[in-house]
């Protein structure tokens, strides 16, 4: 693995994780992954302090590397299992630290929240990394695009990665075909026969997501549910999923929901949307309006395809049709 810093990317639940824990799995050197959504979820931080700790409690395992690390890095104590981060500690000190020791695989999944980072600057830091660390590959994933290159800013000449090279792993949405077999392939292995209009009206359900026909799979072999049922039970755990990723964004501004609303509707074209939000919530001026649907692209919930936007995953799409509200909590 020669390239230095690797991108995937894709919208929610199109195999981001599952590809690169494949990854991790086949390579031949070590690696850490931090999972910075969960991170971010858990402390409201991704601080030096935070990130670092999560990166070496990936190395538990290697308790000579941690002994090595602890005698190389300022601010760190590790004692058994316990691992002490002081105020001078550095995320730098500690990659060098990773580069000395050899070949070394960091990976951040959901790299967007590294925005959150408050005094450190995890956009500088991958920099020096990049620039400075040849031992190092770092792999960042992020189901909301439009947030990571607005963090990483690869085309501003002010920031710190600009210019500098990534090679993009871009995921899409499974082809019917491909969803199809997908879906034949796991029943066929797990020595069950399921009645072809049913394969078909899954994969038109679904739309190529993988995450929601892999959930359809496993209720139909695991918890040994019928067609409809399955699909019933896909769509209430949709609603709990997507009330807790959009709880937050919810929290920001009511106009998300009513937006989602509208464009699960029918109402594609920017003018129609902001009617429709106007007829609803009142007044708001163009400027405004233009910025929260600009998020909503950036989060990968809404996808523009020439003057029209459309929600991406037909699973949340038919939950905001179908009256199915979300809750705002």
């Amino acid at each position: 693995m020669g390239e230095r810093l690797i991108l995937i990317l894709g919208p929610r639940r199109l195999g981001k994780s599952s590809l690169l824990n494949v990854v991790l799995n086949e390579i031949e050197y070590p690696s850490i992954k931090v999972d910075v959504r969960e991170t971010y979820s858990e402390f409201s931080s991704v601080n030096r302090y935070v990130i670092g700790r999560m990166l070496l409690s990936s190395l538990s395992g290697r308790k000579r590397l941690l002994e090595e690390l602890e005698r190389n890095v300022k601010g760190l104590s590790v004692s058994g299992v316990r691992i002490e981060i002081a105020k001078d500690f550095s995320i730098v000190e500690l990659f060098e630290a990773l580069n000395e020791y050899g070949r070394f695989i960091i990976t951040f999944d959901e790299a967007q929240y590294l925005r959150f980072g408050g005094a450190t600057r995890y956009d500088g830091v991958l920099a020096y990394a990049v620039d400075n660390l040849e031992n190092l590959t770092f792999i960042l994933t992020g189901s909301e695009v439009g947030m990571l290159f607005d963090f990483l800013r690869f085309d501003d000449p002010r920031a710190p990665l600009f210019g500098r090279y990534h090679h993009d792993v871009v995921l899409s949405r499974f082809s019917q075909d491909l969803s199809l077999e997908f879906l034949k392939s796991g029943f066929r292995e797990a020595g069950i026969r399921i009645k072809e209009e049913e394969l078909e009206d899954a994969v038109n359900t679904f739309d190529g997501v993988v995450g929601w026909l892999t959930l359809y799979g496993y209720l139909r072999v695991a918890r040994g549910l019928d067609h409809g049922k399955a699909l019933e039970e896909v769509f209430r755990e949709a609603k709990a999923i997507v009330e807790s990723e959009l709880s937050r964004l919810f929290s920001y501004s009511p106009r998300y929901k009513v937006m989602l609303k509208a464009i699960a509707l029918g109402y594609s074209r920017w003018r129609d949307i902001k009617d429709y939000v106007t007829l609803k919530l009142g007044y708001i001026n163009d400027s405004n309006f233009s910025k929260l649907l600009e998020n909503l692209v950036k989060s990968g919930y809404v996808e523009k395809k020439g003057c029209r936007y459309y929600i991406f995953d037909p699973v949340i799409e038919r939950i905001f049709r179908g009256g199915v509200a979300c809750s705002s909590r």
